[in-house]
């Protein structure tokens, strides 16, 4: 995760699919022992903790306080230390960076790869799964028709999320040194827990910057509206079903590449 003000219990409790799926990633990293790796936007620091059973000297950074004081709480083993990725310092270069479901979150790509590239050695691997271009492209249309009703113009509204295609991103890795070994676009429904509500929790974790355009007051009937728009695509009768649209990678610092990462 990466922007602050995450009710992170909350997380934890209804959206544990997210480091669960992220289990797949960790095999694409495959951690080995003694490794230096970062786990960028670690959250609740569940798959940090994957890492760091492999034998690899995990840490996890996060830039939302709640989140880090979690995973200390549950990880009490493991490094973790609120950072905003887009400044990213590290004291030695690193194996490798990880990174699952949180690079969508900031908004200046650009730094984050060049911070992930300074603090990679040379041979070092950046492994990510982020939101991919038309990533929760059916919620976010009504989302913004809603908006715009309640006079909340699409110049105006929040953009919280940089979702890019798979070119966009292979560029920005190779602009900073970054070689691309390994990349997969891929559509993914994923069922959201809550029954009937988990259109309207999967709103308050991930659309509060949505939901604040418009006075409290308005926000509960911005959020009735989206599940009317959605329910006939994304309401099966027992749960909520998002369209999900995942870019993973594996990419690797050329020697040429990067920096010291101090």
């Amino acid at each position: 995760m990466a922007e602050a003000g995450w009710d992170a219990e909350r997380y934890a409790e209804a959206f544990s699919f997210i480091p669960e799926r992220g289990r797949e990633l960790v095999a694409w990293l495959d951690p080995r022992p003694g490794e230096r790796i970062l786990d960028l936007g670690c959250g609740t620091g569940a798959l940090t903790a994957a890492i760091a059973a492999a034998g690899a000297k995990a840490e996890g950074v996060d830039q939302d306080a709640a989140m880090i004081a979690l995973a200390r709480r549950e990880h009490p083993g493991i490094p973790f230390r609120r950072a905003d990725a887009q400044r990213l310092r590290v004291a030695e270069p690193l194996d490798a960076v990880f990174s699952n479901a949180a690079l969508h979150w900031m908004p200046d790509q650009e730094a984050v790869i060049a911070g992930v590239a300074a603090a990679l050695r040379p041979g070092g691997r950046f492994v990510v799964e982020m939101g991919g271009r038309r990533n929760v492209a059916a919620i976010v249309a009504p989302l913004r028709a809603a908006l715009e009703r309640e006079g909340v113009p699409v110049a105006r509204q929040p953009h919280p999320w940089v979702f890019p295609t798979p070119a966009e991103q292979a560029a920005r890795l190779e602009a900073h040194g970054l070689e691309l070994r390994r990349l997969s676009a891929f559509d993914r429904a994923t069922p959201l827990e809550g029954g009937e509500h988990g259109m309207r929790d999967w709103l308050r974790m991930f659309a509060g910057a949505f939901l604040a355009a418009v006075p409290a007051g308005r926000a509960e009937a911005l959020i009735a509206a989206v599940e009317d728009a959605t329910r006939p695509q994304l309401f099966d009768g027992e749960r909520w079903v998002a369209d999900y649209v995942r870019l993973r990678f594996v990419a690797v610092r050329v020697a040429s590449g990067g920096g010291t990462g101090a």
